[in-house]
């Protein structure tokens, strides 16, 4: 079964315009206060998408009120109105952040304006967290299917993607940050893995976590080379290593971009996939080929050796292989 995800109407630019004049600007200082305070673009851009939606739905459902007049009704409305439309518990608290984020603003640094605002959205319990989505486990025999598949057609760089994907088992927020420099050049290689400078990652905190990135270079060097030569063909001059040409000029991928390329790869497979199935494969890779749990810790980046067990795709099974080996050939 595909995994599937309820996705929001866009809004669009009319639809925000009839937004009331104080909402509005409500949100665009929220958001530039997120970039004086060096929020990461991603979270901007979260934060922009989910509180243009918020804003319309209380244009839409409560008479366009101002936002510090929304009251705990107001926000089980419009939780319910989420639950309704089949949204995800995730989603659906990923909206209520935003919301809340944008009240602490209002809360603590507009209080000379607004002296009375509270913030409420955190008085109406947010919905259990469930999971809808079916995990897709990648196996040795797919991933190989899937690179030769794309060479055939001559995908030269969405092959090369997935192999730096699998050989780092980056975040897509982290893989469309890599630069050509990190491979070509001088580039920092350790124990056999290209190292990055520190990027900002995925982590709680005003700066972001920072953190280097390391890619297997057995796995990652052949499409890097490949992609250099179409690189030249092509006469691709970005520091970026994956880019997009808009408007006749090369620029760095988004993450858009990452979900646009899953979608086809979701095509060519006939299994669903999605940027974070590749995280789950390479730990997965890692265990299998004897690599210690602390070590795909500190490869993955993640503070604490359970998150990293999560990733482990062994059923009990294949991970109960071998177990009594210790017993052949002994007299017990």
């Amino acid at each position: 079964m595909s995994r599937k995800t309820k996705k929001m109407t866009d809004i669009t630019k009319e639809q925000y315009e009839q937004v009331n004049e104080e909402n509005r600007s409500l949100v665009t200082d929220f958001l530039e206060y997120c970039q004086a305070v060096n929020r990461s673009p991603e979270t901007i851009n979260g934060y922009t998408s989910d509180l243009h939606i918020s804003m319309v739905w209380i244009k839409d459902n409560v008479k366009n009120k101002e936002f510090y007049e929304i009251n705990k009704r107001d926000v089980s409305k419009f939780q319910n109105w989420c639950i309704q439309n089949g949204l995800s518990s995730s989603r659906i608290r990923r909206l209520r952040s935003a919301l809340s984020s944008l009240s602490n603003y209002i809360e603590n640094m507009l209080d000379d304006d607004y002296p009375t605002f509270k913030n409420i959205i955190n008085k109406i319990p947010a919905p259990p967290l469930t999971n809808i989505r079916e995990k897709t486990v990648m196996s040795n025999e797919f991933i190989d299917k899937l690179l030769e598949d794309l060479l055939k057609e001559n995908k030269i760089q969405q092959a090369c993607f997935i192999a730096i994907l699998i050989a780092s088992g980056m975040r897509k927020s982290e893989i469309v940050l890599c630069n050509m420099n990190w491979f070509f050049g001088s580039p920092i290689i350790r124990e056999g893995m290209y190292i990055s400078p520190e990027i900002r990652t995925k982590g709680k905190g005003v700066s972001g976590k920072r953190m280097a990135k390391f890619v297997v270079q057995e796995i990652a060097d052949k499409y890097l080379d490949l992609w250099k030569q179409e690189r030249e063909k092509l006469n691709i001059d970005h520091e970026a290593l994956f880019v997009t040409k808009r408007d006749d000029k090369w620029e760095r991928i988004k993450c858009s971009t990452v979900d646009s390329w899953m979608e086809k790869f979701t095509l060519i497979t006939g299994v669903n996939n999605y940027a974070h199935a590749y995280r789950h494969y390479s730990a997965t890779w890692l265990k299998k080929n004897g690599v210690s749990i602390d070590k795909i810790r500190d490869f993955l980046g993640h503070n604490d050796s359970s998150t990293s067990e999560i990733y482990i795709d062994i059923g009990k099974e294949e991970n109960l292989k071998g177990m009594l080996d210790f017993l052949k050939g002994s007299d017990a």
